[in-house]
């Protein structure tokens, strides 16, 4: 029989003491992994462990390294996500790369062992003689998808990658071994074309059977919408025409990215969102509407959980794919607040309260009628940082018996269901009624306020990240039960507005077509009731009017849109790069309210930490050890 390569035994080594177990000791060989259905779906698994948490804020660099969140890691041993908020500050290097997915460590793992392992499983497959055709061909499938979503991974991060599709031969020359990166354009259309040969296939089912024991494997919409993802980002500004990086070439003289702009780029993606909708939609998958049988609750409140529990539902049917219960419970833990005497006893387990929306991202959240609140004609912009009394009619978002800043009212369902405040309402199982809604009170002194551990850095919560069924009471803890949700890799919601985005980028001028998909998003956030649509809006509220008329004041709608819907789901920090935008908007300062004042002071803005962002920082670098190992392999440009 065939000996393991030693390389293959150290990528062995790294997986579950499970799937080592199917291995007799001193007779490792790649043929008994594959000589039963019960070891060949082990390996199966261990394909899909490969795939990096997406809720995991010490892996995933979209969690905590853009300006979206901070929290007080450099102050308590708790949570010392050093990994994400380095980059954050500017502080990625070559020496030992932050998050490195290529050849490991820092946080991140080596990918390529993945793809090694998503190879071998190709390869070995049809040795398997108890598996059923039909059962092979979707295993075929998945791992096809998996090893294509892999080096989806690596291009977010590094861009011009090298595309593994078969192993390298054991007896290969050590030149051979000597892998290069790819110029961008080729390494999205070999992507492209494994996604589109594990679609073809029809292996994969539309949706998933048996939700107890296959949520988390991949169905055909779900790897239509990843593919559909895949070539909107080739075809953002990133990718598509940036001549800033021009002058990366490589030993031929190609360049890396197309200095060149293609707008047909916009159209095949474009074509793959309508697609993936339509698989979608076939399949069953729809806009979440909260459907939990929870009694005393106003429409109000029944808004914000249809808003917020989009996200924590353990099997909601916007969900295209998701993965991630490993860490969901952690992004739990570090994301609540202490409401009572007893959660702030119990912070240790489930109210680290250090995961923290910024006051820039607290800004963004659109007014009442769904425009930015220095576009609307009603909100008190100049005055947003005034404290006043809360209005009666604001009782299910805030205490009206308190006062509170302006900045907190007067906004979108979206902002009150996604994000906690000081005075703010916040809704869980604990309380017999929406009218009796625990107050959040974060003021120094308070019992969500600075303490010398673990506590808000910036004043403010990520709701949106904790299941309304959280309960933590003397006799009850339900957050075992309900913190393991699948982290959302890719929703229904994210696909209709990278679809809006293909076809106002399609287009001279905005139309109703650009406004449909938009529209359903913000028709579940409650926005344009009373105008019927967007337009009507800004029309109506604006000092703008005319801005969803134009290309670029759509596209700029769009952006906004996905940073609010988007909000606390990792995917700001891929879009702002893929637009171009992180330059702006990582060098801004990070601000939060003045967290260490006890009266109506606290709510002056801070200033806690001054990012920084350069246009080296739009990819990842490659260790200089790897360099010096493979001397056929070129650095990140402007490292």
């Amino acid at each position: 029989m065939k000996k393991i390569s030693i390389f293959v035994l150290s990528v062995l080594s790294a997986v579950s003491c499970s799937y080592l177990d199917i291995v007799p000791d001193n007779i490792p060989t790649m043929d008994m992994t594959f000589q039963t259905r019960n070891s060949a779906e082990k390996m199966l698994y261990t394909c899909y462990n490969y795939v990096p948490s997406t809720a995991s804020p010490w892996g995933n660099p979209g969690i905590g390294s853009s300006d979206e969140v901070w929290n007080c890691s450099d102050k308590t041993y708790y949570y010392q996500n050093e990994t994400a908020f380095r980059i954050a500050r500017g502080l990625q290097n070559t020496n030992d790369p932050y998050l490195n997915y290529w050849s490991g460590g820092q946080g991140g793992s080596n990918l390529f062992v993945g793809i090694r392992d998503c190879n071998i499983f190709l390869e070995n497959v049809d040795k398997v003689p108890d598996l059923s055709q039909t059962e092979k061909e979707r295993w075929i499938a998945e791992v096809k998808f998996i090893k294509a979503y892999l080096h989806i991974w690596l291009f977010q991060l590094y861009g011009p990658i090298p595309f593994v599709d078969v192993n390298i031969p054991v007896d290969a020359s050590p030149e051979e071994v000597k892998v290069v990166r790819e110029p961008v354009d080729d390494v999205v259309a070999k992507i492209v074309a494994l996604l589109d040969e594990a679609i073809s296939s029809n292996a994969l089912p539309e949706y998933i059977r048996s939700r107890d024991t296959e949520l988390g494997r991949i169905t055909k919409p779900g790897a239509m919408a990843i593919k559909a993802r895949l070539l909107t980002y080739a075809a953002s500004p990133l990718y598509n025409g940036n001549e800033d990086f021009a002058g990366w070439k490589d030993a031929e003289g190609r360049n890396m990215i197309n200095p060149e702009y293609d707008a047909t780029k916009w159209e095949i993606a474009r074509d793959a969102c309508k697609e993936a909708i339509d698989a979608a939609i076939a399949a069953g998958h729809e806009l979440y509407e909260f459907d939990e049988p929870v009694k005393n609750i106003s429409d109000t409140t029944r808004l914000e959980l249809t808003l917020r529990h989009t996200l924590t539902k353990k099997f909601s049917d916007e969900l295209l794919w998701g993965l991630g219960r490993r860490n969901t419970r952690d992004l739990t833990g570090i994301s609540n607040a202490p409401l009572t005497n007893y959660h702030l006893s119990n912070r240790l387990s489930w109210v680290k309260m250090m995961h923290n929306p910024t006051l820039e991202i607290v800004e963004e959240f659109y007014t009442r009628n769904g425009l930015p609140i220095d576009e609307d004609q009603e909100y008190d912009y100049k005055g947003r940082y005034d404290v006043i009394k809360v209005p009666k009619d604001h009782m299910y978002y805030a205490d009206t018996t308190a006062r509170t800043s302006r900045l907190h009212l007067y906004r979108e369902p979206r902002f009150y269901a996604w994000v906690g405040f000081d005075n703010g309402k916040w809704f869980n199982l604990e309380v017999p009624s929406d009218e009796n809604s625990y107050v959040l009170h974060s003021k120094s002194g308070d019992l969500a306020g600075r303490s010398l551990e673990n506590y808000s850095v910036t004043g403010f919560y990520a709701k949106k990240l904790v299941s309304y069924e959280l309960v933590m009471t003397q006799s009850t803890h339900s957050g075992e039960q309900c913190s393991h949700y699948p982290f959302p890799i890719i929703r229904l919601s994210d696909l209709y507005l990278l679809y809006a985005e293909c076809l106002n980028e399609c287009k001279d001028a905005p139309d109703e077509e650009v406004y449909e998909y938009i529209q359903k998003v913000r028709n579940k956030a409650g926005l344009d009731k009373e105008t019927g649509g967007l337009a009507e809006t800004w029309a109506r509220y604006s000092n703008n009017p005319d801005k969803p008329k134009t290309k670029d004041g759509m596209r700029d709608i769009i952006q906004r849109e996905r940073m609010i819907e988007l909000a606390f789901e990792g995917q700001r920090f891929y879009d702002l790069r893929r637009w171009k935008l992180a330059l702006d908007y990582c060098n801004r300062p990070v601000r939060g309210w003045s967290i260490t004042e006890s009266d109506d002071s606290f709510y002056t803005p801070a200033y806690i930490e001054f990012p920084t962002f350069t246009p080296k920082n739009y990819f990842w670098p490659i260790k200089l050890d790897d360099l010096y190992r493979n001397n056929k392999l070129q650095q990140s440009y402007l490292w």
